[in-house]
């Protein structure tokens, strides 16, 4: 396969409420050394003056960019791709719906690669050449990623590689936490964060897009294992460098209703996609073992989030 990198890469940036954000990583996507890139802003009817703020940054910096206000339009619309798209959505559908938007939109146009990148990210210059590499001399991948850092430790990963075990429903972010020495990621990845993904476009034909229903939490699980499933492998280059604006995910960060999406849609999954011995196995470990942190906690509302989430789960 070709390794001249002059494949058409689409950015996907899913905003809500967040135009800072979204300013921060468009700055940082604007200095990065590949030339056949264009990139797509969703925005998921923000209910603040993100579109607003968006736009005329765009506007403030003589980008050219189209702007729809809706996905109808976008999709019908005969006008010619430009390097920035504005698009808005009729209503806040989550994670799954906001960026199979943005996908669709790209692959309207004939993207190569479309990137799903969080927008509460920045990027290194370099960071979108080594994995667009990676999927032109291996076409084995199904989605590639990078290293990722916190944003305000920036030699510290977050993600460098990742693990799903079914029998616990536990993910692992290898190297979470630790200090960059040269750790190379692993050859062999069962998890890959949606925080950043590239995806050939023709894995959308053979996997489909992802998952809607779970309306956040979960999906880049599902889709990992739909990938998988199809016998393609998850790759992470340790030449692609990002940061991600996050916290360390302590018990007082979570809401009840973070709590109760991820152990709702976790039931989903499992119950959909494994069988009734693993599911058996998944549920009383994460019921049991999930339980047992709110209660040392003492943090009552947490454990009735995970409960109710878990129930609404197995009757969905």
């Amino acid at each position: 396969m070709s390794t001249d990198l002059s494949s058409k890469v689409s950015i996907i940036l899913l905003n809500y409420n967040g135009a800072e954000d979204t300013i921060a990583c468009l700055q940082s996507l604007r200095e990065i050394y590949y030339n056949n890139y264009n990139i797509v802003i969703v925005d998921n009817a923000s209910t603040d003056d993100s579109v607003k703020r968006i736009h005329h940054y765009l506007q403030s910096q003589s980008l050219v960019f189209n702007f729809y206000l809706s996905p109808n339009e976008a999709m019908q619309s005969q006008l010619s791709q430009t390097e920035f798209t504005l698009l808005q959505t009729e209503y806040n559908g989550g994670y799954g719906y906001g960026n199979n938007i943005g996908i669709r939109y790209a692959l309207k146009y004939g993207s190569e690669y479309v990137l799903v990148l969080n927008n509460d990210t920045v990027v290194d210059p370099g960071f979108l050449k080594p994995m667009v590499q990676m999927c032109e001399v291996d076409d084995t991948i199904g989605i590639t990623s990078g290293k990722i850092y916190f944003y305000d430790r920036p030699d510290v990963f977050w993600f460098n590689g990742g693990k799903f075990n079914s029998l616990t429903s536990r993910i692992e972010h290898i190297c979470f936490n630790k200090e960059d020495i040269g750790q190379k990621p692993p050859e062999e990845n069962t998890f890959i964060t949606g925080c950043m993904w590239l995806i050939p476009g023709r894995m959308f034909e053979k996997v489909g897009f992802i998952t809607e229903e779970y309306f956040m939490y979960v999906e880049d699980i599902e889709y990992c294992h739909r990938v998988l499933k199809q016998g393609f492998t998850l790759k992470v280059s340790e030449k692609s460098r990002i940061w991600h604006k996050i916290g360390g995910a302590t018990d007082s960060q979570l809401s009840p209703f973070r709590v109760y999406m991820m152990s709702r849609n976790l039931v989903i999954f499992i119950k959909l996609h494994f069988t009734v011995f693993r599911f058996c196995i998944a549920m009383t470990y994460t019921f049991i073992s999930r339980s047992i942190r709110w209660i040392k906690t003492n943090n009552i509302p947490l454990l009735k989030s995970h409960v109710r989430g878990m129930i609404d789960g197995l009757i969905h």
